[in-house]
This record gives structure tokens, C-alpha cells and sequence, in this order.
């Protein structure tokens, strides 16, 4: 008599496929041993009681008032990395650039993108924690551990991610303080290099006003006489002494045809005055007399 084989071995594997999927928890009891004390809260969040399957909130106060600390607290060391290198980074690059106001916008902003972003990533890391273990591993027992030894919280992460921050802190405060600092530059136009004695200087200046005085007396007109006369012109000037435009002010003894002969003289004269550019300005008034 034949005795026709038979496949048990393959009935014995659907039977075993049937009841590994059995074991395997639903993904919110998963997520719940992943999370641990505070699922109820993560389970707000994330809206998975709602029916409408909409994503999770979009603010998440401990990811914004600590960021880099939270992500690495919550066994997420990736994005801790992230946001303990850039922000600090960002800060110190503005700051060495003279501006400490964008280095503040940036800090905030970081901050501000790791409390929106944070409830999202959380849910994606915890997700991809239960599809490891459901993958990787067999029976009831078996995964629940393994959910809980990947998920939970690290205090020994916090303790290391705040002293590396405390020592990061310092030394970007120490490399800060190192910088050069720039002296302000002095112009050659408007300041000496070596700001002299008050007196001196004072009479430096009346020497440079008596030369523009000599300057414009030759712009005098022919013909009339310097004594007994005298006028107030105002040149308007440019560097080093050429004249933009002139006016003449009040008193004034010239009569007009003088005054227009005096004004065409002064548009035409040169009032650059060697050494003395210290005390250059723009409009200037000069007293002409006898």
C-alpha cells in the first residue's frame, strides 16, 4: 500500500504565522510600553483616540523651553545632536560678526521649530521603535521588554547632555571674550591722530580761518576799496576745497553789481588748505572786512 506523504510541516507554519500575529500588540498598547508613565499625555498629543486621524498637536512646551536637553531625555540623540550643535553655532557666528541681534532671532528661532516639530518626531521615533521590535523579535514577553528597554526615558543622557552644555556655554563665552576688539577708526578728513593740547588746537583753528580769510580776500573786487567795507560771504564747499556754491550774507556794505563780481570770484577759488584738513567743513562763513 502507497502511502501518499503528507505536508504537515506547512500547516504547522500557517499555524505558527497565525499566532505570531496574534502576540503582536496593537500599535497604541505598543506605543503605550514604549512611552511608559506619560503615555496619556504623548496619547493627547498625538490625537490617537481621534477619529479623524488627524496629526498630532503642533506645540510641545519641554521640546521649546529645553529643546536639545528634551530630544535627548526622550532617547532621541540624533535630533539632540542637531539642536545642541546649530543653534550655539548660529549664535557665535553672529555674534563674531558684530551682531548680536540676528544671533537672539536665532536662538528663538531654533526654539520655536523644536516645540512645533517635537510631538511629530516623537511619534515617528516611538513608531519606528515598534516596528524594529515587532521585526526583529518573537512572543508576547519578548517584545514588551524589548519595547521597554528601547523606549522610557534616559536620566543618564540628561545628566551627560547638561554638563556637555554647561561646558559648551563656557567655552563659547571664553572664545567670545578672547576675540580682538576693533578700535574705532579714526578719519584723516575730520579727527588728528593724536588729539593735541585744547589751547593749541584752538589756535590751529584760527590760523586755518585767517588762511580762508587771505584765500577770499582775493576774490576782492577790483576797484574797490577793502577799507571801510566789509562783507559776509558763504561758500558751500567740497573736499578739499572746491567751491560748490557761494552766498552773500547780511551785513554787507558792496552794492549788488560788487556782490555778483565778488560771488563769481569765490565759485572760482580753490579754499584747499594744506595740513589743515582736520578742520574742514562743508558750509563754512567768512568775515571779509578792511
Amino acid at each position: 500500500m502507497k502511502i501518499e506523504p503528507t505536508f504537515g510541516s506547512a500547516e504547522g507554519g500557517v499555524e505558527r504565522g497565525a499566532v505570531s500575529a496574534a502576540d503582536e500588540p496593537s500599535e497604541k498598547s505598543a506605543l503605550e510600553t514604549v512611552v511608559g508613565d506619560r503615555f496619556s499625555t504623548y496619547c493627547h498629543f498625538w490625537r490617537l483616540d481621534d477619529a479623524a486621524g488627524r496629526a498630532p498637536r503642533r506645540w510641545h512646551w519641554p521640546a521649546f523651553l529645553f529643546s536639545s536637553l528634551w530630544f535627548f531625555f526622550r532617547r532621541m540623540p540624533v535630533w539632540g545632536t542637531i539642536w545642541f550643535i546649530v543653534p550655539p553655532l548660529a549664535m557665535t557666528t553672529f555674534t563674531l560678526m558684530g551682531l548680536p541681534w540676528l544671533a537672539a532671532v536665532g536662538f528663538v528661532v531654533c526654539r520655536v521649530l523644536a516645540g512645533i516639530l517635537a510631538n511629530s518626531l516623537y511619534l515617528s521615533h516611538c513608531r519606528r521603535i515598534v516596528r524594529k521590535v515587532n521585526a526583529g523579535h518573537g512572543g508576547a514577553h519578548r517584545r514588551h521588554a524589548e519595547l521597554q528597554k528601547a523606549g522610557g526615558v534616559s536620566y543618564t543622557a540628561l545628566v551627560i547632555a547638561l554638563a556637555v552644555t554647561a561646558s559648551q556655554n563656557t567655552l563659547i563665552n571664553l572664545a567670545v571674550r578672547s576675540m580682538p576688539k576693533e578700535t574705532p577708526m579714526q578719519s584723516s578728513v575730520h579727527l588728528p591722530a593724536n588729539r593735541p593740547d585744547p589751547d593749541l588746537e584752538y589756535a590751529e583753528r584760527e590760523a586755518y580761518e585767517e588762511e580762508l580769510r587771505a584765500i577770499a580776500m582775493t576774490a576782492w573786487p577790483a576797484g574797490v576799496a577793502a577799507d571801510g567795507n566789509v562783507c559776509i560771504v558763504e561758500p558751500r564747499l567740497t573736499p578739499p576745497g572746491k567751491v560748490l556754491d557761494a552766498n552773500v550774507l547780511e551785513p554787507c556794505t558792496l552794492d549788488e553789481a560788487q556782490r555778483e563780481r565778488l560771488l563769481l570770484e569765490i565759485r572760482r577759488t580753490d579754499f584747499t588748505v594744506e595740513g589743515k584738513m582736520r578742520f574742514f567743513t562743508r558750509h563754512t562763513v567768512i568775515g571779509l572786512r578792511g
